[in-house]
């Protein structure tokens, strides 16, 4: 993950490491998340994570289609849900527990494993070989001390606002 609308990137910016794939008919998603102030004031699902702390968020929409679906996870395992009709649409939060997602905390790092079914992205139970997905990976890297985040992502953006799906990066299903 990086910071691509700075350069240099802010000082205290740590990048974190993503890995994707797939198993049967669902992404899998594993992210290694270096943070020397791991915390979340979520207390539930579908709140606004982005103001309450650390937070890794998955854009994920079919190549070609409007639609899109951002998903959180936060260091205490706690989950939003939201689809976008299109860039510049409203969210909409979808219901807890459309995809599955594990957190493991350790000293100066946080690691995540998200398993999301084709269905919550495309609308259909299975991906086919050759599908192609357009993907964001971001982060809020926050302090309890108030000060601002560090935002990051695997997207090339060239400002720093990630519903920007052109820029996203596309994977494709084998």
């Amino acid at each position: 993950m990086g910071q691509f609308w700075l350069s240099p990137p802010e000082l205290e910016f740590l990048p974190a490491e993503v890995r994707v794939g797939h198993w049967g008919n669902s992404l899998i998603v594993s992210a290694t998340l270096p943070d020397f102030d791991i915390f979340t004031r979520a207390t539930g699902a579908n709140q606004k994570t982005w103001e309450l702390g650390d937070v890794f968020e998955m854009f994920l929409k079919p190549d070609g289609e409007d639609f899109y679906r951002e998903l959180h996870i936060t260091p205490a395992n706690t989950r939003t849900q939201l689809a976008f009709a299109a860039e510049g649409a409203t969210g909409e939060f979808l219901p807890d527990g459309i995809f599955e997602s594990h957190v493991w905390i350790e000293s100066g790092r946080w690691q995540l494993l998200a398993i999301i079914p084709a269905a919550v992205v495309t609308g259909h139970n299975e991906i086919s070989p050759g599908e192609k997905w357009r993907f964001s990976f971001c982060r809020y890297d926050a302090f309890r001390d108030g000060r601002q985040p560090i935002i990051s992502s695997t997207s090339p953006h060239p400002v720093p606002k990630f519903h920007r799906p052109a820029e996203w990066g596309v994977m494709v299903f084998d």
